[in-house]
């Protein structure tokens, strides 16, 4: 009986062979490649800007942001300065910046607003491909500050609002 088995199956492999079949396993192919323009970057913005008013800032960071830790202490130091943000930023300006050998290619929009209060702001909001999907980088838009491109050296164009804890 097994030699009947061993016939059978050395046939069916040179069927399967001489028909071109292989054994080996499908390649996983690579995900399409994203078109990174600035229309896609104010998406992000509009997604996030949603999220906040539809959730607040409840787990903002771990949502929207690439950099969580980096945003969850820009969004600490923005509750502590009683700085929530008010209606949705217009876009200013959309930068694109080529990768390098420290950054990723990103798309640095400028955004403007105002704070629930009432005060304006002008922020340097990044987007960055993350896994193929564009991701915020800090995800914060409302507190007025740069890109850690220039952090060393901030644009004169960013304006912080003041802190907005009664006294």
């Amino acid at each position: 009986m097994l030699p009947i088995v061993r016939r059978i199956a050395v046939t069916v492999v040179a069927a399967l062979m001489a028909a071109g079949c292989t054994f080996e396993p499908e390649q996983a192919k690579p995900p399409p490649a994203v078109a990174f323009t600035p229309e896609l970057a104010e998406s992000v913005l509009a997604e996030v800007v949603a999220g906040v008013s539809k959730n607040g800032v409840a787990d903002f960071c771990s949502e929207f942001a690439r950099s969580t830790g980096t945003c969850e202490s820009l969004l600490q130091d923005a509750l502590g300065r009683c700085l929530l943000p008010g209606d949705k930023p217009t876009v200013k300006r959309s930068v694109h910046l080529p990768a390098t050998d420290k950054y990723e290619e990103t798309w640095q929009l400028v955004v403007q607003g105002r704070t629930l209060d009432g005060q304006k702001y002008v922020s340097d909001f990044p987007i960055v491909l993350s896994a193929g999907a564009p991701k915020a980088v800090i995800g914060i838009y409302w507190t007025g500050q740069g890109y850690g491109r220039n952090m060393d050296d901030p644009p004169k164009y960013t304006v912080p609002p003041q802190n907005a804890c009664p006294r």
